[in-house]
């Protein structure tokens, strides 16, 4: 009687246990607008959450991961997501981490002197939406076509090596790599400043994800905006945790920041909430360009309901877009 009784007591302890949730995954790459991600891992921002962050070499591999379910949010620039939105993949932007001002660049040989001066020279890029999105803006913005240079397929943990070996003439890079790059020699010859507001990054959750783990969802976006107010109040400090990272010193890091903006809460809200702003019009500019591009067909417009504002709302962003709070997070 007393063994049955212990073993009924049994049960109904574990029948009262459950499993522990599985980790939110997040793909990333060593992007510098990515990082505050990993500042509010280290500073535990998470709020207990169980969060990982998944390094890849390459945003190729991030959108497999997400293609493949390995993953349930990825950090991706808004072209990307457009072509899983055309994928019939349910994603969801629901951050906008930064807007690239100078960080995404192309680079040559010290020789050549201009864009119009890499007329039939070979260029190295990624095969990715982004890389590809970059190329044609300069190459339109130099009065070249397309067929101008020789394209030759380089990942961007190759990039290094592929410009110290002389098998590319230029590269089409991003922060760390550009200021590595350029320390190798290399010359800038186009950057996203030339384009402002084209070369966007977001987060994107997948759309049953948001309706299963709002908790987590939550914690992530809460995070990612202390590690945001934590690097504006303490930048050296920022500089000296992230720094390694990227391998990159505590100076360039500073410098590599400083080609992003990152909008903070009150911008994020206003963007996420309203189609009609800045957002709402790069998502339109970025698909039609990518029509002319070959990248996606008519058929594929997304529209803007690809942008959700739903997961601010737990931080106290309302239906209008008002935000929380309003303290602006500069790089």
């Amino acid at each position: 009687m007393a063994k049955a009784s212990l073993l009924a007591g049994l049960l109904a302890l574990l029948s009262g246990c459950q499993a522990p949730e599985p980790p939110l995954r997040v793909a990333m790459i060593q992007w510098v607008g990515y990082q505050p991600l990993h500042l509010a891992q280290t500073l535990g921002y998470f709020g207990g959450q169980p969060i990982r962050l998944a390094d890849f070499n390459s945003n190729i591999e991030s959108l497999r991961a997400f293609r493949n379910g390995d993953v349930e949010v990825a950090a991706l620039t808004l072209d990307e997501v457009l072509l899983l939105h055309a994928d019939a993949h349910d994603a969801h932007v629901v951050l906008v981490m930064d807007y690239s001002q100078g960080a995404d660049a192309i680079v040559s040989r010290p020789e050549y002197p201009d864009m119009a001066s890499l007329k039939g020279k070979r260029v190295g890029v990624e095969n990715t939406a982004a890389g590809a999105y970059m190329l044609a803006r300069a190459l339109e913005q130099a009065g070249l076509t397309s067929d101008a240079v020789e394209i030759v397929k380089v990942g961007a943990e190759n990039q290094a090596q592929a410009y110290r070996d002389g098998s590319v003439d230029v590269l089409v890079t991003y922060e760390p790599l550009r200021t590595q790059l350029v320390n190798m020699g290399a010359r800038e010859q186009f950057n996203s400043t030339q384009i402002p507001g084209e070369i966007v990054d977001v987060l994107a959750v997948r759309g049953s994800v948001l309706k299963e783990r709002p908790e987590a969802i939550a914690a992530l976006l809460s995070g990612w905006f202390r590690a945001l107010d934590y690097a504006q109040a303490h930048p050296d400090d920022t500089a000296q945790r992230l720094a390694p990272r990227l391998e990159l010193s505590a100076a360039e890091y500073r410098q590599a920041v400083a080609g992003i903006r990152l909008p903070a809460l009150a911008e994020n809200c206003a963007l996420l909430n309203n189609p009609a702003t800045q957002l709402g019009a790069t998502v339109a500019r970025v698909h039609a360009l990518m029509i002319r591009m070959g990248l996606l067909t008519a058929r594929d417009a997304p529209g803007t309901d690809i942008l959700d504002a739903l997961p601010l709302r737990s931080l106290g962003c309302d239906r209008r877009g008002s935000p929380a709070h309003t303290a602006e997070v500069a790089g």
